[in-house]
Formats: structure tokens, sequence, C-alpha cells
């Protein structure tokens, strides 16, 4: 049966198009499961001033991330964005050639299954009461070299025939392949992506540690940041951090949403953070940058805890980087 889903204006003024939102997925304790303190969590992380909404994770039925009664609970002013990257990354774990950009037909078949899976749920999300999705990241999976510019192009064109009711297709690049180190993701070019970004019309996300793990330097976000600014493409701009250390919970260049560096002076699981390449100045940096695009729709802030952080410490890292992100922001707006 179709979905319709209800109109989510894609009007272009200052002030709607920078909302924040909050990946607060990446930093919930590990064993949140579902019930009153998964509830809890979401309802003090949309509580932090100057959010706007959630990043929501789409992993399926099974995840509370994915249950509509905390989507429909949330004030209708609400705005969120649904990321395709924790489902593609765990599909990509037993069928590795599984993705909108694969070469295989089967591969890209299948994650244009998963991809309707979640256009269903989010047609559920915004035919109820409650916050709505505005926006969906994709991603050009799988990896290198079994990913394809021309099978992505195939599979977007096919998807943006599909009844979005002015949600917002977006591209988020992450790491793509390189022959001088082992990437994280390995998918497409951005040079590739905002190219087929810019022929379909579509718009362009630049995660901020994904792109330094890329370039393996700080560098790198800025650089992406410009090029996706210069082609008019940039809708939205995640801060997630990198290491070029290993950490408690991963490896140098692993894609674990590190926290702003100096987060806090007091709480001890900040001290994670240390090695962390992303800095407050350099969020201040990209958001300056970022506001040059007129096409822009938010700014996100998405970073891990500890696997040692207690539920407390979780909520005190998302509040103390979203302060971070959410000052920057409003700064820009002026």
């Amino acid at each position: 049966m179709a979905h319709r889903f209800t109109l989510v204006s894609t009007k272009h003024q200052r002030g709607d198009l920078m909302s924040v939102i909050v990946g607060a997925y990446a930093a919930a304790p590990r064993d949140i499961g579902a019930g009153a303190g998964f509830r809890r969590y979401v309802e003090d992380v949309l509580a932090l001033p100057g959010v706007d909404g959630l990043e929501v994770p789409y992993i399926g039925a099974d995840s509370p991330w994915n249950d509509l009664a905390y989507l429909r609970a949330a004030d209708p002013s609400t705005s969120h964005v649904l990321t395709m990257i924790p489902a593609t990354i765990m599909t990509l774990g037993s069928a590795p050639e599984c993705g909108l950009a694969s070469a295989d037909g089967d591969g890209r078949r299948a994650a244009i299954d998963l991809l309707r899976r979640a256009w269903e749920f989010m047609a559920q999300v915004n035919g109820g009461s409650g916050g709505r999705f505005t926006g969906i990241e994709l991603h050009s999976a799988p990896r290198h070299p079994l990913t394809s510019a021309d099978a992505f192009r195939a599979s977007l064109e096919e998807i943006a025939a599909w009844d979005w009711g002015g949600v917002r297709l977006m591209i988020e690049h992450s790491d793509a392949h390189s022959d001088a180190h082992e990437p994280a993701k390995g998918f497409l070019d951005l040079a590739d992506e905002v190219k087929l970004a810019a022929e379909l019309g579509l718009g362009v996300v630049v995660n901020w540690g994904r792109s330094a793990i890329e370039g393996r330097s700080a560098a790198t976000p800025r650089e992406h940041l410009a090029s996706v600014v210069a082609a008019g493409r940039l809708d939205g701009l995640i801060f997630s951090g990198a290491s070029a250390d290993d950490t408690l919970d991963g490896q140098a260049w692993a894609d674990l949403h590190a926290p702003i560096r100096d987060w806090s002076a007091t709480v001890p699981v900040a001290a994670e953070a240390a090695s962390s390449l992303l800095t407050a100045d350099e969020v201040t940096a990209c958001v300056t940058a970022a506001v040059a695009a007129p096409e822009l729709r938010y700014v996100g802030v998405k970073v891990s805890s500890p696997s040692t952080a207690t539920a407390a410490e979780c909520l005190e890292l998302v509040a103390a980087n979203t302060a971070v992100v959410a000052a920057a922001v409003a700064r820009a707006r002026g």
C-alpha cells in the first residue's frame, strides 16, 4: 500500500534552515534498552537549550530508536533527520555487496528494499502526532571496489521518484577509499557524490569526523566543507570527532564519534576525548564557513560516550558538546 507523507515545508529562510539536531544514539548508555530510561534520556536531550530535533538512526523494528511512541510523544515543532548509516553498516557485515552504490545488482536491490522499509517508518511518523522527519541521510555503500557512481545514480533516480512529501534526500559523505591506508568506510569519493547531488537536486551532508578520517587530518573537513559550499549543495554539517591515537573503545582513525576535546575539565570520562582532533575553535570555524551556504538546513552533533560512562555522565557529555555547537550556531545566526 502506498504511503503519502504529511507535507514538510522546504521553505528557505535562514531561521528555519539552521536548526540544531543531536545524534543522541551514539552517546546513549550501552544498556539503555527500551522503556522509561530510554524515554527519559530522549526527553532530556530534546530539552537541551538550542536543540530542535534528533538525528534518528534507522536500525529496524526491534530498536527503541525506531519505536513510534517516543517520536509521537515529542513536541510537534520537533524536526528530525533519519540516518541510514547504522542499518547500512550492519547489513554490510553479512552482505558486503549490499548498498545503494553497489555494482552488484542484487546488492543494490537489497539496499533499496531496506530504504523502502525506512521510508515506510518515516511515513508512519509523519502521518501521526508529534515531531516530523524533514530529511534523510543516504550513503554510497558498499566499500571499494564494489561501489559504483553509476549504480548510485540509478538508485537515487529510482528513490527520488517515491512520494517523499517534502522530506529532503541528502547524501552524507563517509570516508572514501584510499590506497594509502585502510579506510573506515571506503565509500564513494566526495566529488562523485557532489556531482550526483547537483545532477539530481539533492543535498550533501559533511560529517566532520569522517572527513578527518579520510584525510588523516583535521584540515580535511574544512576542505570538504569548502568544496560542497562552492558547489551549492551543503544541506547539513555534523560534528563528530576523530582521533589519531588509540582510545579506550577503539583504534586510531576509527569512526567512533569522538567528543569535542576538553568538553569538560571536571568530569572524569572527559579525559577520553584528550586526543580528539575536534575542538571548540574548529566547531566555530566550520559553522562560520557553513553559513555561507544559503541552502544550509541544519547543524548537528553526534559524539559517543566511553563504555565506562554512567547514564548521568552520558547525558552530561551530550549536553556539554551540544552546548558548544548550539553556541556556534547562535553566533552565526546573529
